[in-house]
């Protein structure tokens, strides 16, 4: 969901970055938007009536809403310092950060579940966005010592109360201490300098797509999934059923939001992964951005910088109505590219503290360098590294000598390519490469035929199984080659606090204790004795001799059953056969609603779920850790 709001800020406040672009920097002088004079600069354009001022965003609860407290590194070196523009080549791009969260009348109001990047080149006109999961597990240095690791979604919600981690930096204090605290963690994390950030709550989403007066979007794929009945489960926690139907359909703004929210399917799999919801978010961004642009969208820009006065927080002088108008006919020239930091390239699923859900780094040393190299190629040209996001390189050992396949692949994936396993083939000749994307990775092969430096490659068409497959074959006349990639010693680690890498739920063995000794009984008269010592309830492996001779029997009194609760709370079912989850249910006053069970297709985004056996649940709705009145239905996904 978060994404769909970063991409609506895109387009509705995504002329801002191009306003130094053009010659309307010369002409006018930026002014600053307040709420006030808005009304006074827009008397010369039509407009519609402005919304009614919402009242301000409250300040968030003490209760900040984060899965798990945060774990300390105590071992923790001085932060690297935040990259600068005079490390990367192409010093006229800028990046900023686009945050959403839920706002006032939410659980953890400021959670910002995932987060976007945004690199803007001026010269290419050129907007490339990089979104980074919300479960991703970071440092976070508040006072640039010490790194206490949380979910990448904590840090603008840490830094926004200041009685959480009231030790930190200037920097971080202040009206715009959240938003420079979470932009500093994310350009530490990437390497990449974040001068500005945006962010935006749901109600300010709602109201931009109404503003507009609806989106038209065409639906690929339909589902049906749970959806919260309200943004507040104090006002009412019950779930409701959403569907939608393939096909094109105008949306309002709660329409829209319910769309681009929906995670909990019940009826079609694919629509619940991160994959699918990323791209019905692009689907809403590229349909608002289609009716902003249409002829008299731009009649809308009064009301939808008067919400942005009451939902958006930034750091950023917002241009004012004159100056948008004249940006838009230069804003259809953008280019955007769009990728995504996912478990089916550079993350791998793990469990993390109180077995909580987390993705980490998926590199053999967890950190972020491999990551980093990535993004910085993002920065200087995002059209190939789009495409290196979704492509897998195998190399093939075919040169007999053991050894050269792993130590080319660990090379590129210094360099920031996705590389998968090396794998042993038949000893050859020469040095070739299979494609199995259709020509779709033609740049990426370019890029890799100059990394290598071996000159020009070989390239045979292989089978277009949808895998995104490049597989090089290393034959004799490379069995000496040596690729030179540069280590990253300022990249971060994500290591600590992980109770395993590669799982989740992952549920450590209960070791086996040792049998208790055998104690010879006592010989006792047959006259009870009555012991005024309380028993001890709790198992020990050792007999006590005392306690033997002041007993007449080792039954226990039978205790009470505690009276049954009103509510229960859904336990996570994924991965369990599905006989067992049933008799989980059964146990705790729950049912099974229904059953559906569905193929898993054998693609990167799926790996997850691919690693599930058949006749196990792959997803339940409602989701896990809900707490719902007995008797409550469970709906499962089954993998057949």
């Amino acid at each position: 969901m978060r994404s769909a709001v970063f991409g609506l800020l895109t387009y509705a406040l995504g002329l801002i970055p191009f306003y130094f672009l053009t010659p309307v920097h010369q002409a006018v002088p930026l002014v600053v938007l307040s709420a006030g004079r808005l009304s006074q600069q827009s008397d010369s354009l039509p407009t519609a009536p402005l919304p009614v001022p919402a009242s301000p965003t409250p300040l968030p609860s003490k209760k900040i809403g984060a899965d798990v407290p945060s774990v300390v590194d105590t071992s923790s070196p001085v932060a690297a310092s935040v990259p600068s523009t005079s490390n990367l080549v192409g010093n006229s791009r800028f990046a900023f950060l686009l945050l959403g969260y839920g706002g006032g009348g939410h659980d953890g109001a400021y959670l910002t579940d995932s987060m976007m990047v945004v690199i803007v080149d001026p010269n290419q006109k050129t907007l490339t966005l990089l979104s980074l999961p919300r479960d991703s597990w970071v440092p976070l240095y508040f006072n640039g010592k010490t790194a206490d690791y949380n979910k990448i979604n904590t840090a603008y919600a840490f830094a926004k109360d200041p009685t959480v981690y009231p030790d930190r930096l200037a920097r971080y204090q202040g009206d715009q201490g959240a938003g420079n605290f979470a932009m500093d963690t994310v350009s530490r994390l990437l390497g990449i300098p974040i001068q500005y950030y945006l962010g935006l709550d749901f109600q300010g989403f709602r109201d931009m797509i109404d503003a507009v007066g609806g989106i038209d979007v065409n639906v690929p794929d339909g589902f049906a999934a749970q959806y919260p009945a309200n943004d507040d489960p104090s006002i009412d926690a019950s779930w409701m059923i959403v569907r939608f139907q393939p096909g094109l359909q105008h949306m309002n703004g709660e329409r829209a939001i319910e769309y681009a929210r929906a995670r909990e399917t019940i009826d079609n799999l694919n629509e619940g992964t991160d994959f699918a919801r990323s791209r019905r978010q692009r689907l809403i961004i590229e349909a608002f951005k289609t009716r902003l642009l249409q002829p008299g969208g731009l009649i809308h820009l009064p009301q939808l910088l008067s919400i942005a006065s009451q939902h958006v927080d930034t750091n950023y002088s917002i241009p004012n109505v004159a100056q948008l108008s004249q940006l838009a006919l230069d804003w259809k020239s953008v280019k955007i590219y769009q990728t995504a930091l996912t478990t089916g390239n550079y993350l791998e699923d793990a469990t993390g503290p109180e077995g909580t859900y987390i993705v980490v780094p998926s590199s053999n040393d967890h950190s972020w360098a491999q990551i980093r190299a990535f993004v910085q190629r993002l920065w200087t040209d995002p059209a190939t590294a789009t495409m290196m996001a979704s492509t897998t390189i195998i190399v093939e050992n075919d040169t007999g000598v053991a050894g050269v396949a792993g130590r080319v692949s660990d090379a590129l994936a210094a360099m920031g390519y996705h590389v998968g396993d090396p794998i042993t083939g038949s000893v050859q000749d020469h040095t070739d490469l299979v494609d199995h994307t259709g020509g779709q990775a033609n740049a990426v092969i370019k890029q890799l035929t100059g990394d290598l430096g071996i000159g020009q490659l070989d390239v045979t068409n292989g089978a277009q199984d949808g895998s995104g497959l490049l597989v090089l074959q290393l034959g004799t006349d490379e069995a000496d080659l040596v690729v030179n990639a540069p280590r990253d010693q300022a990249a971060p680690y994500s290591t600590v606090g992980v109770v395993k890498f590669g799982v989740w739920p992952y549920t450590p063995p209960v070791p086996t204790p040792p049998p208790a000794p055998l104690v010879k009984p006592a010989i006792r008269a047959r006259t009870s004795i009555t012991s005024t010592t309380p028993v001890n309830t709790l198992p020990s492996p050792v007999a006590s001799s005392a306690a033997t001779s002041t007993r007449t029997s080792t039954l226990a009194t039978p205790t009470p059953l505690p009276r049954a609760e009103a509510t229960v709370v859904i336990p996570n079912l994924v991965g369990l056969p599905m006989e067992e989850a049933q008799q989980t249910l059964t146990k705790l006053g729950l049912t099974v609603s229904n059953v559906e069970y569905q193929n898993v297709a054998p693609t990167p985004e799926n790996r997850p779920l691919l690693a599930i056996p058949l006749g196990a649940v792959l997803s339940q709705s409602p989701r896990p850790g809900l707490a719902v009145p007995r008797g409550e239905k469970v709906a499962l996904t089954v993998r057949k």
